[in-house]
């Protein structure tokens, strides 16, 4: 970096500054950019100066702490040097140096984004007090070699002052042109803006034509007292942006009056009724404006009065129903040259009383809330709550302190219109009633008593429950199902409840109970949306089945048993006992048989079924008597299986030979003699037979009954003698069954 710039120490620069500080005339220019070209040396050290100025175009962004922001174009190379820096001064008007140091303004340090603009601090400047001008220089690096530019021309600040005029109303505004110092045109007239206080946005007073040195514009806003605000613009030299000045205010005639006070404000026929106090002065008070307190402050205007002695109004438009509402009035002794009057001031806001009541759900109460009348003039003395019935006269709920900010109404009718309200009685005997609030009292309608459809055993540890509900309840019902615990004989709750109305079924699976050994009764009730039991629906058990086989040796008999079904609405038409010859719960069950209503047993002959596997898995439904337009409904019992034992005839000796009579043990391929045998496992056998010799050694093995023992091993006949046998076998259910005996093998013809 080259060292910092300055005028000190070289008389031929001083010279100069002196010649600077005589008035000024746009000829003086080349003198200071004179005085500008020769500080690059004050280094010890020449650097070039081979660029152009920094082109410095706007100043703007004056605020209220005295800060400018002053604006220029990005930097464009000329060759391929890169930018450094850009270095400011700041001056007055007439040209004095305001501090002696440059301000530098270099690239982003994170994003290396180049400069465009510079924010004048305001601990060193205050453009509030006087316009600023600005000089800047571009430093550059070309081959490690810096360069300083020729010194900007001077750009300065609009500063625009503002006093009383000669006359009453009016105000005199004067202010300096950004190219006070250079006298270059700008790009258009000067724009003069003044602030409106209703709209927040700026109203052009006057164009004023464009001048080096300056203008003056003197203003007549009205002679009520008011607070103006000013500002001026004007189009820059390159025709694209905007100077702006400073903001400069003034407080024309007296602002300082007496103010009514509010009393109260009440609400009658739905609307907002504001009443004030005022003394009025003979020919000074005008009238009055009303205002709406905003929660954003201050007021909206929503009335104006002209007779001085009207002190109170109801404003039609309000809505003191859905909300509190807050007024305030001020009285005006002026009106400006527009026909708007001009009030000095207003009071502070006083509020309605703000009511909201609603019945505790499920009960003849109902709760009564407000928000106090905040200033109230004199205070709240008391509150008194009240209601009506069916529009008929007001009676009193009791008498509460000014602290009081709710009260329960116990004892509502419910079969009629409430209507409820607050009146507020104030310190200076004023009352001010709330909005009124209609409170309807509503109960849930009971449904029809639920109707069990079934209870029915899904598998060993559930059961399924489904529940008819009123297909006429609009309201929707909440339905818990209970089951009965014999232990200490009561109902116990199932979760969750179900929300139901207009007639939707109701399904409940009730998991972790052991249904191949005990019976489970369940029932269901309705509750309205109070939580009050309104309705019961009719017991229903579930079935347990019973199941024996046969012990009387040639007897293939199962014998089933089971608990009646007593839970069908309609009441039960008969049992359906359903059969699978299969434990696979994929497996779906045949009918076997009808079952009358009034019995519960039935007998399986089963002699006939010896080519199956053995295993009789049953179930018995329950089958409601169907009304018309009705759907068959059943309940299932649990499953019982019964295995019979299989049946595998084995003789006791036999005759290996070639004379085609017991050639074979057990029997002949294809020829086998046996009942009940459980199917082979995957992969795998329903049969083992192992022979054994009297020395313990394995003569034949096989795993298939179409694979009988021919009496040879390796080809040749075994010995004549006593062997063991070893037989396992599939039952069923898939249990293995074992049996050992002796074999004799006889000599054969």
């Amino acid at each position: 970096m080259h060292p910092a710039r300055t005028f000190d120490g070289n008389p031929a620069l001083d010279t100069h500054l002196l010649v600077m500080k005589t008035p000024f005339s746009p000829r003086m220019f080349s003198l200071v950019a004179l005085a500008f070209a020769l500080s690059v040396w004050a280094g010890g050290h020449a650097v070039q100066a081979q660029l152009p100025p920094t082109d410095l175009t706007h100043v703007n962004n004056v605020n209220a702490a005295g800060n400018a922001t002053l604006h220029w174009n990005l930097f464009a190379p000329v060759g391929s040097e890169d930018f450094v820096q850009n270095e400011i001064k700041v001056f007055d008007l007439a040209q004095n140096p305001l501090a002696t140091q440059w301000h530098i303004v270099g690239p982003d340090l994170t994003t290396g984004q180049l400069p465009t603009g510079w924010v004048m601090p305001s601990f060193l400047y205050d453009a509030n007090q006087f316009a600023h001008c600005y000089v800047a220089v571009q430093v550059t690096v070309e081959g490690g070699v810096q360069s300083v530019s020729d010194p900007s021309p001077f750009l300065c600040s609009i500063h625009v002052s503002i006093d009383e005029g000669v006359n009453p109303g009016e105000v005199d505004l004067t202010w300096n042109s950004p190219y006070a110092l250079t006298g270059e045109p700008a790009g258009g007239d000067f724009q003069l803006e003044k602030l409106n206080e209703n709209t927040g946005e700026w109203d052009l007073v006057a164009t004023v034509p464009d001048s080096p040195y300056g203008a003056a514009y003197t203003d007549n806003p009205g002679p009520c007292a008011q607070l103006l605000v000013y500002r001026v613009r004007q189009l820059a030299t390159n025709g694209d942006d905007i100077h702006v000045s400073n903001i400069t205010d003034l407080v024309l005639g007296n602002t300082v009056g007496e103010t009514p006070e509010v009393t109260h404000v009440d609400v009658e026929d739905g609307v907002a009724h504001v009443y004030w106090d005022f003394e009025v002065v003979p020919n000074e008070t005008l009238g009055y404006i009303v205002y709406k307190c905003l929660d954003t402050g201050g007021g909206a205007i929503v009335a104006t009065i002209e007779d001085p002695f009207v002190q109170d109004i109801m404003l039609p438009f309000s809505n003191p129903n859905d909300g509190p509402e807050s007024y305030q009035v001020a009285a005006y002794d002026c009106v400006d040259d527009d026909g708007t009057p001009n009030p000095t001031g207003a009071s502070s806001c006083t509020r309605t009383v703000f009511l909201t009541a609603a019945q505790i759900p499920c009960t003849d109460r109902a709760q009564l809330s407000w928000m106090p009348p905040a200033g109230m003039a004199g205070g709240i003395a008391e509150y008194i709550p009240q209601y009506r019935e069916n529009n008929g006269p007001w009676v009193s709920l009791d008498t509460l302190p000014p602290t009081a900010q709710s009260v329960v109404h116990e004892g509502a009718s419910m079969d009629v219109a409430n209507s409820y309200r607050v009146l507020a009685k104030g310190g200076e005997f004023q009352t001010a009633a709330s909005n009124v609030q209609e409170v309807v009292f509503d109960y849930p309608d009971a449904p029809d008593a639920p109707v069990m459809r079934r209870v029915s055993v899904l598998d060993r540890t559930r059961v399924e429950l489904v529940l008819s509900t009123d297909s006429a309840a609009a309201e929707v019902s909440l339905y818990e199902f209970q089951r009965w615990n014999d232990g200490d004989s009561t109902w116990t709750p199932l979760t969750p409840k179900y929300p139901a109305s207009l007639g939707f079924q109701v399904v409940h699976v009730d998991g972790e109970r052991n249904t191949s050994e005990y019976q489970y009764r369940y029932r269901a009730l309705a509750y309205n949306g109070c939580q009050a039991v309104v309705g019961e629906s009719q017991e229903a058990e579930t079935i347990l089945l019973r199941g024996y086989g046969s012990t009387t040796p040639g007897m293939f008999e199962n014998s089933l048993i089971w608990t009646p079904y007593d839970g069908f609405a309609n009441g039960l038409d008969r049992y359906e006992v359903v059969r699978k010859l299969s434990n696979d719960p994929g497996v779906q069950a045949e009918p076997l048989a009808t079952v009358a209503a009034v019995h519960e047993t039935y007998e399986d002959e089963v002699g006939d079924e010896m080519d199956t596997p053995g295993i009789f898995c049953y179930r018995v439904l329950a089958l409601e008597n169907v009304a018309d337009g009705q759907v068959l409904q059943g309940a299932a019992s649990n499953e019982v299986c019964l295995t019979e034992d299989p049946i595998v005839w084995i003789p006791s000796a036999f005759t290996p030979g070639n004379d085609n009579l017991n050639d074979w043990f057990p029997w002949p391929p294809g020829e086998a003699q046996v009942g009940f045998l459980g199917e082979p496992q995957p992969g795998g056998s329903n049969f083992v037979m192992d022979v054994i010799s009297r020395w313990g050694i394995q003569v034949f093995h096989s795993e298939s009954l179409s694979d009988p023992w021919d009496g040879r091993v390796n080809g040749n006949r075994v010995q004549d003698g006593v062997y063991a046998v070893h037989l396992r076998y599939l039952d069923g259910a898939g249990a293995w069954r074992s049996q050992t005996l002796q074999l004799t093998v006889l000599p054969g013809e």
